[in-house]
């Protein structure tokens, strides 16, 4: 998408939480239940890495961790190669690309997968994505996934509010009302819940919520669906 190129993803960071509420709490609150969860020596693997805001998260606290950030954006995952050096994070590994991008070896002890799938049109490049992350992750591995859904009109309006509120010009407000029509494909918790469980993850634990976006710990299945 041409608004995570170029401009674009140099704006990213400055525009993001005027969009979605509580972002930067999203990231360290995945990061934390991961440091709960994980041992010292963790395989976690990224799925749309964008300016590596979750990177950033997950490597500072966790140096004895292995991360792989994947993104198929160029300039997006330049962002976050620079951040990560100013952090002098060194414990990240950057793809470009896709999921499919990586061996399909199950060796990841965990997987994020924040904002991502609402971008994905149609239930099989979304079930494709599932399956893919299932395949690349540890029988019994987490996967933490954040996603807009498909839920009340009120909280969709709420959801412009907060933009606005945050310093979205009043007078984008229809803009971005379209753009979530035409842009986004969100889908229901339930259907979330069904096409997950048709990928290879037991059923969605919610660990986080801001209006519209919701956020999930599933566990992969001993056997994992094939994508």
């Amino acid at each position: 998408m041409s608004r995570f190129a170029r401009q674009g993803a140099l704006e990213y960071d400055s525009r993001i939480g005027t969009l979605i509420p509580a972002y930067d709490a999203l990231h360290q609150t995945s990061a934390a239940y991961l440091r709960a969860r994980l041992p010292e020596q963790a395989r976690i693997l990224v799925v749309g890495a964008g300016t590596g805001a979750e990177v950033l998260a997950l490597a500072r606290h966790n140096p004895h961790w292995q991360i792989t950030a994947v993104e198929p954006s160029a300039d997006m995952l330049a962002v976050a190669r620079d951040k990560c050096v100013a952090a002098a994070v060194d414990n990240v590994d950057f793809v470009e690309g896709y999921t499919d991008s990586l061996p399909p070896v199950a060796a990841f002890d965990a997987v994020l997968c924040l904002l991502v799938l609402h971008f994905l049109n149609g239930t099989a490049a979304k079930r494709r994505l599932l399956a893919d992350m299932a395949l690349r992750t540890r029988a019994g591995a987490p996967l933490l996934l954040c996603d807009l859904i498909d839920s009340q009109p009120l909280l969709r309006e709420a959801l412009l509010n907060y933009a606005v509120a945050s310093g979205l010009p009043a007078d984008y407000r229809q803009a971005l009302r379209e753009r979530l029509q035409r842009e986004f494909f969100p889908l229901t918790e339930t259907d979330f819940a069904t096409l997950a469980a048709s990928a290879g993850w037991q059923v969605p634990q919610p660990y986080f919520r801001a209006l519209d976006f919701a956020a999930w710990i599933l566990n992969r299945d001993a056997l994992s669906a094939a994508p």
